[in-house]
């Protein structure tokens, strides 16, 4: 009708605060299937809103690319600049991805 081809295989649906089932399309043959929780543009959703996965993800994260770094955070010869500059680069750009939208 549309033009729109859709590939059910890799289509997927999570509804929010919601009891979820697989959606059956209108010719019924092919279903839709839904998910429990699902990545779009980097941010973890989850069926039930839960936001603490995500949190948690951006915490190790931050952890990770704090560990890569450590030494040069550590290091004498590097001036406190240069380490603010590289942990805002680093760090704090690995954190807060995705999170200021909306």
């Amino acid at each position: 009708m549309w033009g729109l081809k859709l590939n059910v295989k890799k289509t997927k649906y999570i509804a929010i605060g919601d009891t979820s089932r697989n959606l059956q399309l209108e010719d019924g043959k092919r279903i839709i299937s839904h998910v429990s929780e699902y990545v779009y543009l980097g941010v973890r959703i989850t069926e039930d809103g839960n936001h603490e996965p995500e949190i948690n993800d951006r915490i190790n994260r931050g952890r990770a690319a704090t560990s890569k770094i450590n030494s040069i955070l550590w290091d004498r010869d590097v001036t406190s600049k240069t380490k603010t500059h590289i942990y805002h680069a680093i760090v704090k750009s690995t954190i807060t991805y995705a999170a200021e939208t909306g």
